[in-house]
């Protein structure tokens, strides 16, 4: 029997109804009266029993439940299609993400759109498990590697379930989709000498500064070139700062490379950003920070080793991100517990952070010797 409830963030009434296939559904009522709710609710289950015994349209029943929204209540149920849906989406979480995020979210919803063609312009109620595992294989056919098509369907489904919160939609359709198997390239790391001739062949002090704080504090490139002298503590010799991809404030003490390289450059600036022809650049683009950072590396004669990735596209086995993993590792290969290593660097999750720790073969060689012969003859 449909009923009615009400969700904490929305104003109106949802109803809890049958469907024709004997799902439980929930679709917001778009009106505020709950008996009024109520009656709209009792008809969309009506609408519901009349379509298990005949062929009736999306569209068609959208209509049906528009018309009758109007009737009760006096507005009608208007819901969007799937390109304006996704379009006002992107607008709502713009100023909500880092410029990186969005950029991603944006890039993602307008493939999708593109995938459907004239099919966006339907209601976006009419969305399916089926079209979004259609819009995943067709990625896939293209080339794309595992983990850039998890990412595109994962931000349908943040979209989505926006959609079901509000009531838009009875049922967010992503989690049905089942993902593809990732496999993910693996980053591999830089010795401290490789650190040294990417420090010497950096174009100005302020790569330099970024390299340093790369290596030796395993910052990412972001807080790098965001770095303040602010955040740098004399009294405790650290560095203290918030991540801007995780939010977490990260309090690292400063190796006496760092320390003296800091220390040089407070003789000639020390307010203000301490990279400050890097802080408002792009990582994209030709002229952006990754790129510059490969033209480095190339004057340095350092290899990133460049190889086909799990897609079309080229993978870059050593970057800037490198050098974080390059901190970690060291710090591991020194005899660094996991749970210090973890602090220095933010992680949250140990097996994320495991993916950093990249051990020395002779490392690895010399835990094998230890073994010694057991047993009897």
């Amino acid at each position: 029997m449909a009923s009615v409830i009400k969700r904490p963030e929305s104003k109106y009434w949802v109803a809890c109804f049958t469907s024709r296939d004997g799902r439980q559904l929930k679709r917001s009522t778009k009106s505020t009266d709950k008996r009024a709710a109520i009656r709209i609710a009792e008809e969309i289950e009506a609408v519901e029993k009349k379509a298990r015994v005949a062929d009736v349209t999306t569209d068609q029943l959208q209509k049906v439940f528009s018309d009758m929204s109007e009737r009760l209540t006096g507005d009608r149920m208007e819901i969007p299609t799937i390109e304006e849906y996704f379009l006002s989406w992107l607008k709502s979480v713009q100023n909500k993400n880092s410029t990186n995020t969005y950029i991603r979210y944006e890039c993602s919803t307008r493939r999708f759109l593109k995938f459907l063609g004239s099919n966006a312009t339907k209601p976006v109620t009419a969305l399916s498990p089926r079209q979004i595992d259609a819009f995943l294989q067709f990625r896939l056919e293209a080339g794309m590697a595992p983990k850039t098509v998890s990412l595109d369907v994962k931000t349908l489904g943040v979209a989505l379930k926006k959609a079901e919160r509000f009531g838009i939609i009875p049922k967010n359709p992503v989690p049905a989709v089942e993902m593809p198997k990732m496999v993910s390239s693996e980053r591999e790391v830089f010795t401290l000498e490789e650190v040294q001739s990417l420090i010497e062949a950096a174009p100005n002090l302020d790569w330099q500064t970024a390299i340093y704080f790369g290596y030796f504090a395993g910052a990412r490139l972001s807080d790098c070139v965001k770095m303040k002298w602010e955040n740098v503590n004399p009294d405790t010799k650290s560095i203290i700062y918030t991540q801007k991809k995780t939010g977490k404030k990260m309090d690292v003490p400063m190796n006496f490379h760092l320390l003296n390289h800091l220390a040089y450059r407070s003789e000639h600036s020390n307010s203000g950003y301490i990279c400050p022809s890097l802080a408002n650049k792009n990582p994209g683009g030709h002229q952006g920070l990754s790129q510059t950072f490969k033209r480095i590396a190339k004057r340095a004669g350092v290899d990133l080793g460049i190889v086909q990735g799990k897609g079309v596209r080229k993978f870059t086995k050593r970057s800037f991100h490198s050098l974080r993993h390059s901190f970690i590792s060291a710090l591991a290969n020194a005899g660094v517990s996991e749970e210090i290593r973890m602090q220095l660097t933010g992680h949250m999750s140990k097996e994320t952070h495991a993916k950093y720790s990249h051990f020395d073969r002779k490392l690895l060689e010399n835990a094998i010797d230890t073994l010694t012969p057991g047993g009897t003859e």
